[in-house]
C-alpha cells in the first residue's frame, strides 16, 4: 500500500472525484439559477454604491437609480 504507484492512483481518483463533484454542482446551480427575461437593470435591488456605478446607475441617498 505504500508504493508510489498506489499513492498516484489514489491521488488521481481523488482528483477525478473532485472534478465530478464540481461539474455536478456547476450544472445543478447553473440550471436552477433564475433566468432574466429582460435586459432592464432593477436599480431598486442594488444595495451598494460600487455595484450601482458598475451597472451605470447613480448613487444618491443610499439608493441606486
Amino acid at each position: 500500500m505504500d508504493s508510489p504507484v498506489t499513492k498516484l492512483i489514489f491521488i488521481a481518483a481523488a482528483v477525478a472525484a473532485s472534478v465530478l463533484v464540481v461539474t455536478v454542482m456547476w450544472t445543478t446551480l447553473g440550471n436552477n439559477a433564475p433566468q432574466s427575461t429582460d435586459d432592464e437593470v432593477k436599480y431598486s435591488k442594488i444595495q451598494t454604491e460600487a455595484l450601482c456605478k458598475a451597472v451605470g446607475g447613480t448613487w444618491a441617498s443610499n439608493a441606486c437609480s
